[in-house]
């Protein structure tokens, strides 16, 4: 009897392969599905790959474009100046103390990298913050951050024990 089930096992794992029906509608449509199609369609099979992914051919070679000159400027004109990218927005004195925050509490995050804050508030010297990082399953999560900030420096002592405190 065990022989039996292993052999049926082996059977089953050996070959598998399943059908695809692709379905035409009355109104044109295209539907893949995996009961036979009602009206006009096809059948396709589908095995699952077996060994190493197939290299695509590669495209035939074609000639590199030639270079664009410049356009002269026209006589008697001065070329105009180049603009510098526009400088980014100055931020407030909140938002530098959000960004030291999320700064310390980035090493206890799963995805440091791409971790960031939402509605940064402070009250005397105590800045809250909402923390937005991913989870295991590549969703985010959010979680309420405080620190002490003392004349622009983060106070650690007291953030690690409000951290722990909130189950960092």
């Amino acid at each position: 009897m065990k022989r039996a089930a292993i052999l049926l096992a082996c059977a089953l794992v050996a070959g598998p392969g399943w059908a695809i029906n692709k379905c035409t509608g009355a109104d044109g449509k295209v539907a893949f599905q995996d009961a036979p199609c009602a009206g006009k369609g096809e059948k396709i099979e589908v095995h699952p790959a077996s060994g190493p992914a197939q290299p695509a051919q590669p495209a035939a070679p074609t000639a590199p474009a030639p270079p664009i000159a410049p356009a002269a400027p026209a006589p008697g004109l001065d070329p105009a100046p180049v603009a510098a990218p526009p400088a980014a927005a100055a931020k407030s004195p909140l938002d530098r103390e959000a960004d030291l925050c999320l700064a310390w509490y980035r090493p206890l995050l799963r995805d440091p990298a791409g971790a960031y804050y939402t509605e940064p508030s402070k009250e005397g010297r105590v800045l809250s913050m909402t923390v937005h990082a991913t989870n295991g399953f590549g969703g985010y999560v959010t979680r309420r951050a405080a620190c002490e900030i003392l004349q622009g420096k983060l106070n650690e002592t007291w953030t690690k024990i409000h951290a722990d405190r909130a189950g960092w």
